[in-house]
């Protein structure tokens, strides 16, 4: 699976779901507006699971341009090789394929709940 097809929304399910990875460290883009803060926004909404509108609220920023540094630090990360597809052999290409098809059909519940069954916790 291609990750830069992948929105923001897509990408986030697919790594709570752990199908792809997420740098330890945050890279911070120097050429990206708000470089101070847009590895944070990242972290975020990637890991935290935080919405946009939350973040725009405690950094003071409309959703909008939230969403929109997101994105920009998305595609720099997945073009520098940061986030990956780390499924084994694709086996759970299907899985992240259905994700990037209809990210809205999944509710982050489901995904904690899907994680939890699956490791037996």
């Amino acid at each position: 699976m291609d990750l830069a097809l992948l929105g923001n929304r897509a990408l986030q399910l697919a790594i709570r779901r752990n199908l792809v990875c997420f740098p330890s460290q945050a890279p911070v883009f120097g050429k990206l507006p708000r470089r101070d803060v847009q590895w944070r926004l990242a972290v975020l909404y990637f890991i935290r699971g935080w919405s946009t509108r939350e973040i725009a609220r405690r950094y003071g920023l409309t959703r909008e341009r939230c969403g929109q540094i997101i994105s920009d630090w998305r595609v720099r990360a997945i073009n520098m090789g940061y986030i990956q597809d780390v499924t084994p052999n694709g086996l759970e290409e299907a899985a992240l394929e259905q994700i990037a098809a209809d990210p809205a059909a999944f509710d982050v519940t489901d995904v904690t709940t899907f994680a939890a069954s699956e490791f037996g916790d």
